[in-house]
């Protein structure tokens, strides 16, 4: 934004107050990156004037007859003077616009503000001219592919976000910023809004993608292309080489440059911040960016961090800077939901909602546009809100965004995923550990996948405590009772013992309820992930088959040498206790098994042989002390 268009803003809504000279030249400082030292001594006469006309002539007059007049405007009392007089015109400034605003207004986030303010229905601007044509030129082109963007779409929040980076790019002249946040968090749409906030600043902005992985010296060559001066230039044949080609035409020129889909040229599989085989010197650029001096500004956007940020920063910690991208806030995604047609919803219900999205725009708008298509719209929206509350509506759109990021990770990554969604609350490091699927892993390698989990953004770490937003809770639960029913679908595969235990992997390496979890929490797993999970079963087979069913699993699981240790005895014995009547248990063979995260008080037993049997983390009716063997007939 322009000192023009930011004072002819700041008219309008100052209306019918008039701004001062000062005001204004704090303004045109300001927007173009002067320190108020630096206001001052630019605007010396006509402060001064108007500290005249402020104080009276004889507050100035007393000063400038205690000192030569070769003296006036340089010595450092005049100066401070002059100072203090524009922070205290500026402070008043601010407080005023954020009076009529309704947003803080301070000096760095003056220019984000008024860019959010000029896009909000009820301004009021109809004397403020169209925005003047930039001195900078533009590139958005990718190739075969347009920025993923509705550029017709209104802009909501952020504006701590666009203050920070406009910051970042313009006072601290940062050279690579990362924005990293998950799928849907609106990476893309905020590096896009704020690339076409600074362009003005730039002699050149340049948009770029990685979705369709060009190869580094292909990328690099079209940059170099796009930034000399030269119509066609001889590229050299060395990665090195072109990068240096590359650093030297961002000293040349200003530029700001957009990457987005960084996660594109990362490997899948492992843990985060590793690149694919091949792409590797793309981590020499961005260690190039973020190093060697030059007067450009990188944004790079990434559903992960690479291992370069952390190595760059520790180099550079001034001028290369991450941003994690979390949810909009409650009042944005208001207005977000209600421009798709959602009717405004009561503060309790709409604060429920936007916490079980996390407040996550995409998922905001599809959840929007997908119930108006149920309901019809209007009031009817609010017949799902007891869904949302239970965690029992999940879109399928949703569902796909949070796929292509599950599926990135590496296996312990996706179990630590899978018991956390269980555990439904934060838990500790050591906690999760206590799971026994856990247990054959170090526990630092148990830490590494946290911390790579962390920097996925996929889970959130509070006072040594981990956890999953509510969305993602949802989802995960959802994906692990799909592989539950998968396992326990009648009829029972004829399969030779070596492949049993991988057959039912799921069934034993995780619990459907936890026995010794707090009753609202043990009640909770029981509703969303026990009964949903019977409720599913008993829709291919009737409840004596499906008893009997999951009694042969039982009894197979008996044949292996040795028995597994881990879940799925006390998970076949939670299903049986739900599924039969009164909660009783009769005929059944437990012998020899490993019982773990069985519920079995208030169950009544009838020849039910645990000989034998070792439980663990159990809950009977009584407790027992040692114990050879049990028979309850």
């Amino acid at each position: 934004m322009d000192a023009d268009r930011a004072i002819a803003i700041i008219k309008a809504v100052m209306a019918p107050k008039s701004l001062s000279v000062v005001q204004i030249q704090i303004i045109r400082g300001v927007i173009a990156g002067n320190s108020y030292q630096e206001i001052a001594a630019t605007g010396a006469e006509s402060i001064w004037q108007s500290q005249q006309s402020a104080n009276g002539a004889g507050a100035y007059q007393r000063i400038e007859a205690q000192l030569p007049s070769k003296q006036l405007g340089i010595d450092p009392q005049i100066e401070e003077y002059q100072i203090g007089y524009v922070r205290e015109t500026a402070a008043r400034l601010w407080q005023s616009l954020s009076l009529r605003l309704e947003h803080k207004v301070t000096k760095k986030s003056l220019a984000a503000v008024l860019s959010w303010y000029v896009k909000q229905p009820g301004a009021t601007l109809a004397e403020v001219p169209a925005l003047l044509p930039s001195r900078c030129a533009a590139d958005w082109s990718t190739v075969n592919q347009q920025p993923e963007v509705e550029t017709d779409m209104r802009f909501y929040g952020r504006t701590e976000e666009l203050a920070t980076l406009t910051d970042w790019c313009l006072h601290e002249r940062c050279r690579l910023i990362f924005l990293i946040g998950m799928g849907g968090m609106g990476k893309t749409t905020l590096a896009w809004e704020i690339a076409h906030q600074l362009e003005g600043y730039f002699d050149l902005t340049i948009w770029r993608s990685l979705l369709n992985l060009p190869p580094i010296t292909e990328f690099c060559a079209d940059l170099i292309q796009c930034l000399s001066p030269q119509p066609s230039i001889d590229l050299p044949d060395s990665l090195e080489r072109q990068i240096d080609l590359l650093i030297a035409c961002l000293k040349r020129s200003r530029c700001l440059l957009i990457v987005d889909n960084v996660e594109s040229i990362l490997a899948g599989g492992v843990q985060s911040g590793q690149y694919l085989p091949g792409y590797e010197g793309y981590d020499r650029l961005f260690r190039a960016m973020g190093e060697l001096p030059h007067q450009s500004c990188a944004i790079l956007t990434s559903r992960e961090k690479p291992h370069t940020i952390v190595r760059s920063q520790i180099v550079n910690p001034q001028l290369v800077r991450a941003m994690t991208i979390y949810g909009i806030t409650s009042a944005a995604g208001h207005q977000l939901i209600q421009s798709y047609g959602c009717p405004q919803l009561p503060p309790q219900m709409w604060q429920e909602v936007h916490n079980h999205y996390g407040g996550n725009p995409l998922a905001l708008k599809i959840a929007a546009i997908t119930a108006v298509e149920i309901t019809g719209g209007g009031e009817k929206v609010l017949e799902l809100y007891p869904m949302i509350e239970r965690g029992q509506l999940q879109f399928r759109n949703i569902d796909d965004v949070l796929d292509r990021q599950f599926e990135r990770l590496s296996e312990i990554e996706q179990q630590l995923v899978y018991w956390l969604a269980i555990e439904r609350e934060p838990v500790t490091g050591v906690e999760l550990r206590s799971n026994s699927i856990l247990n054959p892993h170090a526990p630092g390698e148990i830490v590494n996948a946290l911390q790579s989990l962390s920097r996925r953004c996929i889970i959130t770490c509070r006072e040594q405590t981990w956890s999953l937003q509510p969305v993602t809770i949802a989802y995960a639960t959802n994906r692990s009772i799909d592989l539950f029913v998968t396992e326990l679908t009648p009829p029972l595969v004829n399969l030779p013992n070596s492949d049993l235990q991988q057959y039912f992997s799921h069934l034993n390496t995780y619990a459907i309820i936890q026995a010794k979890a707090r009753d609202y929490l043990r009640h909770t797993q029981i509703q969303l992930i026990l009964r949903p999970i019977l409720a599913r079963l008993l829709s291919v087979a009737n409840r004596a088959d499906l008893s009997n069913y999951l009694r042969q699993i039982l009894s197979q699981w008996q044949t292996l040498e040795p028995i597994p240790s881990g879940y799925l005895a006390g998970n076949i014995l939670n299903l049986l206790i739900e599924l039969e009547p009164n909660r009783t248990l009769t005929d059944l063979d437990c012998s020899q098994l490993p019982i773990r995260s069985a519920y079995l008080a208030d169950v009544t037993l009838h020849r039910v042989n645990f000989t034998g049997a070792r439980f663990d983390r159990s809950v009977f009716t009584q407790a027992f002390g040692g114990i050879v063997f049990a028979l309850h007939q």
